[in-house]
C-alpha cells in the first residue's frame, strides 16, 4: 500500500497530464476568433510600452495580459505561442486547484474538465484565465501558512486587479473581506500580521492595484465601445442581467450548430428565476459564515450591477460568478460558524452547508457535460472561419491583393491569420486590430461596397472584398469564396473579387 502522500501527489500528475494533453488537443484544433486575435495584434503591432499603453485605450481591459502577449511578440509573430501561455496558465490553475482546494478528488476532476478551466478559459485564449488563476492563488494562501502572508494576499488583489473587469470587482470583494475577517477576528489572512506595518503597506498595495486599473480601464472621451451607462430601471434589463447566475452556474449549451453562448434553458425568464433560486440556496449556505457571506454577496452584487449597469456579458464573463462561489466555499473550510439567532434561519443554513457537498456535485456534473459538449463541438467543426478563408487567399496567390474587410471586427481575425493589414471601410484606415473609437460605424452593404470601389478606382488593380455576410444578387460581384458554416455565426466570410472596370 502506497503512502498517502504518495497517492496524491499520483492523483495530481496523472490529472494534470491528462488536463494538459486534453487542452493541447483543443488548442491546436480550435480556430483563433476576432476577441483572441484583438489582443495579439494588438501587442504585436506596439513598437514599445508606451505605444502599447496607446494602443490600449479603448480596449477598456488592463494591459497585463497584453504586456504578457507584448513580451512574446518581441520573440514570435506565431499566434501559436499565443495559445501556448494561455494553456500554461491554464494548467497553473488546474495544478493550484488540485493540490489546493478542500474538495473531493472526484469534485477537483469535474471541474478542471469542466466547461470553464478546460474550454472558455484554456482552449480560448482570453485576459480571464490570468484573473482565475489568481483567485485560485488568492485562496491557496489564504489557507497557507506563510509568514508576512498578508503581504502575499495584497500582492496578488494587485496583480488580479490588472486582469480585467471582473477580475477588479472580485479582488475588491477579496480586499473588503481580508477587512471584515480582521474585525471579526478571523484568521483569514494571517490575523493578527507578524509586522504591524503589514496592515499599512498591504492596503496600500490594494488601493494602488485598483487605481492603477481603473485608470487603464476608463476610456477616453472619443470611446465608442460600450459607452455610456444604463441608469434608467429597466425590468427587461434586470431579467437579462439576473438571470447570469443560472447560466453561469449551470451551462449546459442548447443542442444547436451555434452552440456558444447558449443555454439549455432558453427561455430568460426562466432562467431568471432559477438563479433568484440558487442565489438564495448559496446566502444561506454562507450564512454561519460572515466574512464569506460578505465576500459571496459583495463580489455577485458587484457582477450583477455591471452586468446591469455596463455590459451584460456573454458566458464568458458570468462565469466569474462560478469562479467566485468556488472561491468562497474553498475560503469557507477553515472559518468558524456563527449560528443566526433566527431558529428557522439557523436551520436552513446548516442544512445548506451539510449538504454542500450534493450541492456543488450536481453543479460540477452539469460543467462537465458542458465541457464535453463545447470542446467535442470545436473539434469537429471549425469555431471560426476566418483560418479557411485566409487558406484559400494564400493558396489562391491573392495575398497581395489589397483586401476591403466589413464587418470589420470580423475581418480583423482573417487580418491575424494572414498576418498583413486589411482595409476597414467603417472606420477608413488600413490596419488589423480594431481601435473602438467613434470614427468607425457600421455600415450599410451599399455603403460598404462602394466604398470598396472607389478604393479599386483609386489603385487601378483588383480588390479582394472579404465580407461575413453574403451581397445580395443586385451586387454582381464574382464570390470567389465561402467558408464553412461555423460555431460563431458572425465569422461566416465570403470572398469577393471586385475589378477596376466593374467599379466604374
Amino acid at each position: 500500500m502506497y503512502p498517502r502522500r504518495v497517492r496524491e501527489s499520483t492523483f495530481i500528475a496523472v490529472s494534470l497530464l491528462t488536463f494538459i494533453a486534453v487542452g493541447l488537443i483543443l488548442i491546436l484544433n480550435h480556430e483563433i476568433w476576432r476577441d483572441e486575435w484583438q489582443a495579439w495584434l494588438i501587442a504585436k503591432e506596439s513598437s514599445s510600452l508606451l505605444h502599447l499603453w496607446q494602443n490600449l485605450r479603448y480596449e477598456g481591459h488592463p494591459g497585463f495580459w497584453h504586456l504578457a502577449l507584448y513580451l512574446l511578440t518581441r520573440f514570435t509573430r506565431q499566434a501559436l505561442a499565443m495559445q501556448l501561455l494561455h494553456l500554461l496558465i491554464a494548467s497553473a490553475t488546474a495544478f493550484v486547484f488540485l493540490k489546493y482546494a478542500p474538495f473531493t478528488r472526484l469534485q477537483k476532476l469535474l471541474f478542471i474538465f469542466g466547461y470553464f478551466p478546460l474550454y472558455e478559459y484554456a482552449a480560448i485564449s482570453r485576459n480571464y484565465a490570468l484573473g482565475v488563476f489568481l483567485i485560485f492563488l488568492f485562496c491557496a494562501l489564504a489557507r497557507a501558512r506563510l509568514r508576512r502572508k498578508l503581504l502575499f494576499l495584497a500582492v496578488v488583489l494587485f496583480l488580479l486587479s490588472q486582469t480585467n473587469i471582473y477580475g477588479l470587482i472580485i479582488a475588491m470583494a477579496l480586499g473588503s473581506t481580508i477587512f471584515l475577517a480582521w474585525l471579526l477576528k478571523q484568521n483569514l489572512a494571517g490575523v493578527p500580521p507578524e509586522n504591524p506595518f503589514d496592515p499599512v503597506i498591504g492596503l496600500f498595495i490594494f488601493v494602488a492595484g485598483i487605481a492603477v486599473s481603473l485608470l487603464q480601464i476608463i476610456p477616453p472621451a472619443d470611446s465608442g465601445f460600450v459607452s455610456g451607462w444604463n441608469l434608467q430601471p429597466s425590468a427587461e434589463y434586470l431579467v437579462y442581467s439576473g438571470r447570469t447566475i443560472w447560466v453561469s452556474y449551470m451551462p449546459i449549451p442548447e443542442f444547436s450548430f451555434h452552440l456558444w453562448n447558449t443555454n439549455i434553458i432558453t427561455d430568460l425568464n426562466w432562467q431568471y428565476r432559477l438563479s433568484l433560486v440558487l442565489l438564495i440556496i448559496c446566502l444561506f449556505l454562507f450564512l454561519r459564515r460572515p466574512a464569506i457571506l460578505w465576500l459571496y454577496f459583495s463580489g455577485t452584487m458587484g457582477l450583477l450591477a455591471f452586468f446591469y449597469l455596463k455590459h451584460p456579458g456573454f458566458l464568458r464573463h458570468h462565469g466569474h460568478l462560478f469562479i467566485l462561489l468556488l472561491g468562497c466555499l474553498w475560503l469557507a473550510q477553515d472559518l468558524p460558524e456563527t449560528r443566526p439567532k433566527l431558529p428557522l434561519f439557523d436551520l436552513v443554513s446548516k442544512f445548506c452547508w451539510d449538504h454542500r457537498g450534493t450541492f456543488l456535485l450536481g453543479l460540477l456534473t452539469a460543467h462537465l457535460l458542458a465541457g464535453l459538449m463545447a470542446g467535442g463541438w470545436d473539434l469537429l467543426q471549425p469555431f471560426s472561419g476566418s483560418k479557411e478563408i485566409a487558406k484559400f487567399i494564400k493558396d489562391s496567390n491573392y495575398n497581395k491583393l489589397v483586401i476591403v474587410g466589413d464587418v470589420d471586427f470580423a475581418a480583423s481575425a482573417v487580418a491575424g491569420y494572414l498576418d498583413r493589414p486589411i482595409h476597414y471601410p467603417a472606420s477608413g484606415k488600413t490596419g488589423s486590430f480594431i481601435v473602438w473609437d467613434l470614427g468607425r460605424r457600421k455600415l450599410p452593404p451599399q455603403e460598404a461596397l462602394q466604398k470598396a470601389r472607389e478604393l479599386t478606382l483609386q489603385l487601378q488593380e483588383p480588390t479582394l472584398v472579404l465580407l461575413n455576410y453574403r451581397l445580395p444578387q443586385e451586387f454582381p460581384l464574382r464570390c470567389l469564396h465561402q467558408s464553412p458554416c461555423s460555431i460563431e455565426e458572425s465569422e461566416n466570410f465570403f470572398l469577393y473579387l471586385l475589378e477596376p472596370q466593374s467599379s466604374e
